[in-house]
């Protein structure tokens, strides 16, 4: 996350940005055992810059994790469950 946030700082593109948006936000949700172990693998050895972003963008694409962002999404739309209140005048 520290990595993605120096390269939002350092870059002056808006797709650019909008890109390390979307990973960070992808990247801070719960996530499999696979994916992991790759980012333990970044981290231990010491990617960063543009192979770290574009990695990053193998890996979301490869794990599907637009889906799970659209899964998450509609299970909290599932969850939002209306209460009707009703009452009636006592005469």
């Amino acid at each position: 996350m520290r990595e993605l946030g120096l390269l939002f700082g350092a870059t002056s593109d808006e797709d650019l940005k909008a890109q390390i948006n979307l990973l960070e936000r992808a990247f801070r949700g719960p996530l499999t055992a696979a994916l992991n172990r790759e980012l333990n693998r970044l981290r231990h050895n010491s990617v960063s810059g543009q192979p770290l972003l574009k990695t990053l963008a193998r890996l979301y694409h490869q794990h599907n994790m637009r889906d799970w962002a659209e899964r998450q999404n509609s299970r909290q739309e599932d969850e939002a469950i209306p209460l009707i209140v009703c009452s009636e005048a006592l005469v």
